[in-house]
């Protein structure tokens, strides 16, 4: 792309403050006496993994988590694996059971009384554990504030049926409310440690902490506001961004997740391209149907303030923003789909669907890029609702000011 035409190109901080993550987290797990305490106790210990993009750091993690149970227990341990999470060579750790948690069919128990609505299940093996810890990546999430640590329990241990639950069909519902009842959740599970991590762009560790859920979430999520926070001092004509790759590129549902950020950053009727794998399709059969009756967003919205249907709602979210933006979707999805069902314009690659985007929106158009949308925070120092460079140049061709 031409770069005297580049505006900014939106990362994370790069990880200067942590040169050694593997000493730092073997500190923290040896100077916590709960964690000896608990260790000490427990007959059965679960070490549950969620998604990270740095593979070596969970393994280092892990290690250390082995090494410290090892001298504090005798207790038999497993390591259960949620969607998305890094694998593990089985001869890393032999001397502990190495299971995944699949939906469908992993034997759950259910959290009796939590709401009228539904009884959480999660899986048994967590559930029964004396010891319980989660290891992962905490990460932004423009709906959900936070993604990544926070979900390993719920909905990353969840049986199918209570996670759909916990989706659709809620009256007097909201985004907030999904939130925190996620957190209701983890916490009705017990006394749960978490050993979490925020990494930049590049993959490598910014933090690392331990303690309790809330703590570690605490610690991180302040972490995370000033490693992952950008400033947007001027919006583009065109931004250009990735995903982020695994988990979120998996299928649509889950990239467009990531969507609010590439808008923070473009103009008004400008253009967006993403580019997002989706090797599972669009992911869902809910939010492809919302989609496919191409209803107005205003339709959409009025039935979730009646039934919350959060699938329904990302289907709300992108008919709301082609409203006001063009997208050009990049992926394995077949072009059909993307144009007739999900109503943005599909291209072969970032290449092809910058050129046509800046025919569309002029050769004077400015960009942006974001290498990877799910680990940044944009801020809008002012408001962008500047018209587009095509506009300019549409509304200048009429004669008319801008």
């Amino acid at each position: 792309m031409p770069e005297e035409r580049l505006i900014d190109i939106f990362n994370t901080q790069k990880a200067t403050g942590l040169p050694d993550p593997l000493t730092e987290t073997k500190k923290l797990l040896e100077t916590n006496e709960r964690l000896q305490t608990r260790a000490r106790e427990a007959e059965r210990i679960c070490i549950s993994l969620g998604p990270c993009g740095n593979r070596q750091l969970t393994i280092d993690l892990v290690g250390a988590l082995h090494e410290t149970l090892v001298r504090n227990s005798h207790a038999s341990s497993t390591i259960l694996y949620t969607q998305g999470a890094p694998e593990l060579d089985s001869n890393f750790l032999p001397e502990m059971k190495i299971e995944h948690h699949h939906p469908q069919s992993s034997p759950t128990i259910s959290i009796e009384n939590f709401n009228s609505v539904f009884s959480p299940q999660l899986n048994a093996e967590f559930m029964n554990a004396g010891l319980k810890i989660i290891v992962g990546e905490l990460k932004p999430h423009p709906f959900l504030q936070y993604s990544g640590l926070c979900d390993i329990v719920f909905p990353g241990l969840a049986s199918e049926k209570s996670a759909r639950d916990h989706l659709t069909k809620r009256t007097n519902f909201s985004i907030a409310e999904l939130r925190k009842e996620r957190l209701q959740i983890t916490a009705s599970a017990g006394d749960i440690f978490a050993l979490g991590a925020i990494l930049d762009s590049g993959g490598s560790a910014l933090q690392v902490a331990f303690g309790s859920l809330s703590d570690s979430m605490l610690s991180l999520g302040n972490g995370l506001q000033t490693a992952s926070s950008r400033d947007v001092a001027k919006a583009a004509d065109i931004v250009v961004m990735s995903v982020g790759g695994m988990p979120q590129d998996e299928s649509l549902v889950e990239a467009i997740e990531t969507f609010p950020v590439g808008i923070a950053a473009l103009k008004r009727n400008g253009a967006l391209i993403v580019a997002a794998e989706c090797g599972k399709g669009h992911g869902d059969t809910e939010f492809y149907e919302w989609c496919a009756e191409k209803k107005e967003a205003r339709h959409l919205e009025t039935r979730l303030r009646h039934y919350f249907n959060y699938n329904g709602f990302k289907a709300a979210f992108l008919r709301r923003t082609l409203a006001t933006h063009r997208i050009y979707f990049v992926s394995t999805i077949p072009d059909h789909y993307v144009e007739h069902v999900f109503g943005m314009k599909a291209a072969p690659t970032v290449d092809a669907a910058l050129q046509t985007a800046q025919r569309v929106m002029g050769s004077q158009s400015t960009i942006s890029v974001i290498p990877d949308a799910g680990r940044v925070i944009l801020r809008q120092q002012a408001p962008l609702q500047q018209p587009s460079t095509s506009e300019q140049q549409q509304s200048a061709g009429n004669g008319s000011e801008v």
